[in-house]
C-alpha cells in the first residue's frame, strides 16, 4: 500500500468527523510520510509502522470523543453549577455552620472537662505533699472518683469526636460530589 492508498482508505473511516479535523489528521499523515520520506523509508515500510488505517481512525475517533464531551459538559454545566456553589456556600453558613460550630464547642468542652477530671488527682496529690496537715482523706477519694470519672469521660469522648469528624469528613464529600455534578437525582 502506498501512501495515496493509505490516506484515501484512512479518509474513508474518518467520514464521520467534521471535514476540519478530517483535514487536520490527513495533513498530519501527509507529514509523518514526508519526514519517513526523508529518512529514507519507503511508502510499504511508512505504512507499516503506522498500522491499520481503520484501527488509527478508530482510535482517533475515541480520542475526539473523550475529548469533546468534558468541553462540552463543562461548557453547558457552568452556570448550574455556580448556582450550586452559591446556594451551598449560603446553606452552610446559615444553617450548618451555627450548629457546627455548637457541637465542636461542646465537645471540645467535654475534653476540657474530662481532663480537668483526670488532673484533679495530680492536683490533690500536690496538695497533699505540700500541706499535709490540712488534707482530708475525702478530697483523695474525691479526686479518685473525679479521675475516674474523667478517664471513662476520655473513651466516651473519644469515640463521639471520631463520629463527629466522619460525619463532617462525609458531608464535605457530598457537598464536593454535589458542586461537580456526581450526585444529581
Amino acid at each position: 500500500m502506498n501512501k495515496l492508498d493509505f490516506l484515501e482508505e484512512l479518509r474513508y473511516y474518518l467520514r464521520n468527523l467534521s471535514s476540519q479535523d478530517q483535514k487536520e489528521i490527513i495533513q498530519d499523515f501527509e507529514e509523518h510520510f514526508e519526514m519517513g520520506r526523508s529518512e529514507g523509508k519507503t511508502d510499504e515500510e511508512i505504512v507499516r509502522s503506522l498500522g491499520s488505517p481503520q484501527q488509527i481512525a478508530k482510535d482517533l475517533q475515541s480520542t475526539q470523543q473523550y475529548e469533546k464531551v468534558p468541553a462540552n459538559h463543562s461548557a453547558q454545566n457552568q452556570s448550574p453549577r455556580i448556582g450550586i456553589i452559591i446556594g451551598l456556600f449560603f446553606f452552610n453558613l446559615i444553617i450548618v455552620l451555627g450548629p457546627s460550630i455548637g457541637i465542636a464547642g461542646t465537645i471540645l468542652g467535654i475534653w476540657v472537662v474530662a481532663f480537668s477530671f483526670v488532673v484533679q488527682l495530680f492536683i490533690a496529690g500536690f496538695q497533699w505533699i505540700i500541706h499535709p496537715e490540712s488534707f482530708y482523706l475525702f478530697e483523695l477519694f474525691a479526686s479518685i472518683t473525679l479521675a475516674g470519672s474523667g478517664l471513662l469521660i476520655f473513651i466516651v469522648i473519644n469515640y463521639v469526636t471520631n463520629a463527629a469528624i466522619r460525619i463532617f469528613s462525609k458531608y464535605i464529600a457530598f457537598n464536593v460530589r454535589l458542586v461537580k455534578g456526581e450526585d444529581r437525582a
